[in-house]
């Protein structure tokens, strides 16, 4: 199925168990472009977004926020998900670019990304 979403979707069901993960035939094409995201780095961001919502700290923080400030969380939980290496970084550089385009100034995306990756870190 094509959406033009990106590649997969997160949905929340009554429980985790239940959640859902749909990946659509975006993301497989996505993944055969070695300069676009992998199938692994898409299926790690919809994973940071179910850690949003279900971490309890977090997804109380969070309640309210826009939706920009849950994509960079969710590119950075993905990222730290993956470990180090290209399909983190990527996801990094999705978490600033989010930024960036929200109006952040470079030397503060830089910044607020870096102090984020430590909460996240110390959280998880």
């Amino acid at each position: 199925m094509y959406d033009q979403s990106g590649g997969a979707h997160y949905g929340r069901g009554s429980s985790q168990k239940v959640d859902l993960l749909t990946v659509t035939a975006e993301a497989f094409e996505r993944d055969a472009d070695s300069e676009d995201f992998s199938l692994l780095a898409i299926v790690a961001h919809e994973r940071g977004h179910q850690i949003v919502a279900r971490h309890p700290r977090l997804s109380r923080r969070l309640s309210g926020s826009s939706l920009a400030a849950e994509e960079v969380l969710a590119s950075l939980l993905g990222a730290l998900t993956l470990g180090s290496g290209f399909d983190s970084d990527s996801l990094v550089a999705k978490a600033t670019a989010e930024l960036l385009v929200n109006g952040v100034a470079p030397d503060g995306a830089v910044r607020l990304i870096e102090e984020l990756w430590t909460t996240m870190k110390e959280l998880l």
